[in-house]
């Protein structure tokens, strides 16, 4: 059965989608488990939302690619706020954007470890107290990319690809228990991501040039409606794009 006030679980909560999506569901009356590499962020913002929206809130530092790590947070994460209903593995990570041949094991392993490895890690790690709660909801944070590969993203674009495998695995594996999983595949989005990729803040800023992107909030928005949809509604895949992006590389910029 439903609860009133559903206790979330949000990897890479410290900005971007994982933020928006934790500002949003805090005003829905959702108690929050809100974790991210950088502690003192993510628990400025989870003290911020429990001040502004009276819900509860629980803030730890982890690492998705460390399986320690996951589970000791999400051990006091259940034990802090009294269990978990939702997981939304977030944490996601694109670095360079190589030809195939070029790219750099380091760049190949962060990229493997954070999109794939750190999702099943969470989702592993939480999955027992959502099963334990008798309701739930599992959100993968996927891309566009996942559908449709380019150049310079080869690996990035086989992560999320994978990403999608597991979905709609688990989909099926979970079928006949009262625990909805959804995948949620964005399209072009302003937010800190095109930095992290580039390491350039000016040439992240160009890849908005002409065009009015997706916000975080925007991505937060699906989420949230998906979650307060009927107990019998799932919403297997969403993909969502700008008006501007019609496919990774067909984009209208205004100039």
């Amino acid at each position: 059965m439903r609860p009133e006030h559903p206790i979330v679980l949000i990897t890479g909560a410290s900005s971007g989608f994982g933020a928006a999506m934790a500002r949003l569901l805090a005003a829905q009356g959702c108690h929050l488990a809100l974790g991210a590499r950088r502690l003192d962020r993510v628990q400025g913002l989870a003290d911020a939302l429990a001040k502004a929206h009276g819900v509860q809130t629980f803030a730890g530092q982890v690492d998705t690619r460390d399986t320690a790590s996951v589970n000791a947070f999400v051990e006091a994460a259940a034990a802090a706020l009294g269990g978990l209903h939702v997981l939304v593995a977030n944490a996601g990570l694109a670095s360079g954007t190589f030809k195939l041949w070029e790219t750099p094991d380091e760049d190949l392993e962060a990229m493997m470890r954070t999109n794939i490895e750190g999702v099943v890690k969470t989702i592993r790690a939480g999955l027992p107290h959502v099963r334990k709660a008798g309701w739930g909801h599992v959100f993968f944070i996927g891309s566009v990319a996942g559908h449709q590969p380019y150049e310079g993203g080869s690996v990035y674009c086989a992560s999320k690809m994978g990403l999608r495998a597991m979905a709609h695995s688990l989909r099926l594996e979970l079928n006949g228990e009262q625990i909805r999983v959804t995948e949620l595949d964005p399209g072009m989005a302003e937010t800190e991501f095109s930095n992290v990729r580039l390491k350039d803040d000016d040439k992240a800023a160009a890849i908005y040039k002409g065009v009015k992107p997706l916000t975080a909030h925007d991505v937060a928005e699906c989420v949230r409606w998906c979650l307060m949809l009927p107990d019998h509604v799932n919403i297997d895949e969403m993909l969502v794009k700008c008006v501007d992006q019609a496919a990774p590389h067909k984009l209208h910029r205004r100039v």
